[in-house]
């Protein structure tokens, strides 16, 4: 039985919570939080040990596993720390401000000789892992284009919590682009700000790839506007090739129960957090594999959610990694 701590309970820890408490092999046993009010009511929730600071936490015995969950801002400290403390570690996504936070992260853990797991949860589902093993095996003959949608409208007051969509939701679209598909050689990315009144950034994104065969890439991000249609484009990705096709959807079953940030219940996004623990846990610490998406494969992505940053409405430009 592995102790899992959080640092961090905000919205997002409630679902890492429901998803351990379905594990057999991991027990939630302590949280922190420098909000104090919400981290006495988590540990009432959860029935869990409050500690009073991080070092407390990270000191523990009962404590092996540590899901960083605070915001990206301090992700880089707290890793380390938690690395450096001799603990496994899963960070939420975006797992830092630079491309040079990351590399350290990877140098510590690789010196700690422990895991470094970045959350990105989406590519852990089973249908995707199928997905993958079927371009693989060369199912789909020669792959021509690939699409990425996110589309679930988000409140100015809840959008300030967050960066723009780049980097928020596009992490997840380019991870997940190179977990199926590889390393892309050209990225363009056009940007536009259609309702917020006082926040100074992107609501929604769209981010065009040029894939290594010529096949492409479009990624698009919203936090404008829900997708009520009959084909709703609310998460899904499709791939198209010349001999298949398949895409994957969270809008199979949908209904009106909120948890976490999002407002309604979309079960394929809460079982996410479940797959990717069990993988953790299991395959990672248990099995010694690594990661689907490595600390290796986050440096990658931050530098293409650097360069699509960088280049708003602007010229395409080549990825050099």
């Amino acid at each position: 039985m592995y102790g899992v701590g959080f640092i961090g309970v905000g919205a997002i820890s409630e679902l890492h919570q429901l998803a351990i408490a379905e594990l057999p092999q991991a027990e939630l046993r302590g949280v922190v939080d420098v909000n104090s009010e919400l981290v006495q009511r988590r540990s009432k929730e959860w029935n869990v040990k409050a500690y009073l600071d991080i070092d407390a936490l990270l000191q523990s015995e009962d404590i092996d596993i540590v899901y960083v969950l605070s915001p990206v801002e301090h992700h880089y400290e707290h890793v380390l720390k938690a690395l450096q403390a001799g603990k496994h570690v899963l960070i939420e996504k975006p797992v830092a401000m630079t491309v040079g936070q990351i590399k350290e992260m990877e140098r510590v853990a690789q010196e700690a000789n422990r895991i470094c797991f970045p959350a990105h949860n989406y590519i852990y589902h089973p249908e995707v892992i199928k997905m993958k093993k079927y371009l693989n095996e060369g199912a789909f003959g020669k792959i021509c284009s690939a699409w990425m949608t996110f589309n679930i409208y988000h409140s100015e007051e809840l959008a300030s919590h967050y960066p723009g969509v780049i980097r928020q939701i596009m992490t997840h679209h380019l991870y997940t682009t190179l977990f199926l598909l590889g390393i892309p050689k050209k990225l363009s990315c056009l940007t536009s700000n259609l309702h917020y009144e006082e926040l100074d950034r992107e609501d929604q994104a769209v981010i065009t790839l040029e894939m290594q065969n010529g096949a492409h890439a479009v990624l698009f991000s919203s936090f404008a506007c829900d997708d009520d249609s009959s084909n709703p484009f609310t998460y899904m990705i499709k791939i198209l090739g010349t001999e298949g096709s398949a895409t994957h959807s969270w809008r199979d079953i949908q209904y009106n129960r909120a948890i976490g940030t999002l407002s309604k219940a979309y079960p394929k996004y809460e079982e996410l957090f479940f797959y990717e623990s069990k993988y953790f846990i299991e395959e990672c610490i248990i099995n010694g594999k690594q990661p689907l998406s490595t600390i290796s494969d986050a440096v990658i992505v931050q530098e293409l959610v650097e360069m699509a940053d960088k280049n708003q409405n602007s010229t395409i430009v080549s990825y050099q990694g």
